[in-house]
């Protein structure tokens, strides 16, 4: 089935326009961080520090809160990136709080696993923190950008049931078997540290994705990095196995649209990520 799928563009392009819009001002006033440079875990590792930010609103708790995982290719990236402070000072402006994390990537001190024990600390670290922050524990949400996406869904699929109130999910990758170019071929081999193709296919959120959580895939239609289709079969797979699903789609939208905060798109999908969280239906809204 991945080879249905085919890109309009080549990926190169869309890794161009991301790194373009991201180096650009920020054309937003970012909020900044309640307490920076929390540490979720306290055990040594080689590589990236396990690092939060966490954000808070003005209004008194107990608050609905989103954990946040950037993107980056799984190579790049970090908990300060422009689309996380977007997400997170649109979150607290509404009454939500946030923590940003960062956790450790190619190269820099993991691959996949790493990556997701990581994200599994910071959600342990989170949850504990509650009384500490005046947060909500049975509305917790995260959300994921990219790469960050992926490994949000990753994550989730295999946390305790109903330890997630909402998800999120901004153009990530869904299927490991559909990655167009050498750079990606390579990225997903030292990611998985495998090149079986029945071996991408079993760790990707198409067929790991099967939990309760509402779930708000996210995504622009003139993605060249990561096509629609990733997005566009995850509802369907879902959609089929009777799993809370919505998607959100941007017409001549780029990968990485978050990166300006000027866009329609951009204020639109900060719009229904506060909606979708703030709802209490166990199907996301159309």
């Amino acid at each position: 089935m991945s080879s249905e799928l085919t890109p309009a563009a080549p990926p190169s392009r869309g890794i161009l326009n991301a790194l373009w819009t991201l180096a650009q001002p920020p054309g937003f006033a970012p909020r900044a961080p309640h307490a920076a440079g929390e540490r979720f875990r306290t055990t040594a590792a080689r590589g990236i520090a396990p690092l939060v930010d966490v954000y808070l609103p003005d209004t008194p708790g107990p608050h609905a809160s989103v954990v946040i995982v950037h993107g980056g290719g799984f190579v790049v990236g970090s908990r300060r990136m422009k689309p996380v402070r977007y997400l997170a000072t649109r979150l607290c402006e509404a009454g939500i709080a946030a923590a940003a994390i960062d956790y450790r990537m190619i190269f820099r001190g993991g691959r996949l696993a790493e990556s997701l024990a990581d994200l599994d600390a910071a959600s342990e670290w989170w949850f504990g923190q509650s009384a500490r922050f005046g947060l909500d524990p049975g509305r917790v949400a995260m959300a994921g950008f990219s790469a960050g996406a992926t490994l949000t869904l990753l994550h989730a699929s295999a946390a305790q049931p109903e330890r997630y109130h909402r998800l999120i999910s901004f153009f990530g990758v869904y299927d490991f078997g559909y990655l167009n170019g050498r750079l990606a071929q390579l990225m997903r081999q030292l990611l998985l540290r495998t090149g079986d193709p029945a071996a991408w296919t079993a760790h990707s959120p198409l067929e790991c994705c099967r939990t309760d959580a509402p779930l708000l895939l996210v995504h622009g239609a003139a993605d060249t990095l990561v096509p629609i289709e990733h997005a566009r079969r995850l509802r369907a797979r879902r959609e089929a196995l009777g799993l809370p699903v919505r998607l959100l789609e941007y017409a001549d939208t780029p990968h990485g649209f978050l990166n300006d905060a000027r866009l329609q798109a951009t204020r639109d999908a900060a719009d229904q990520v506060i909606a979708f969280l703030r709802s209490t239906d166990t199907v996301p809204a159309p």
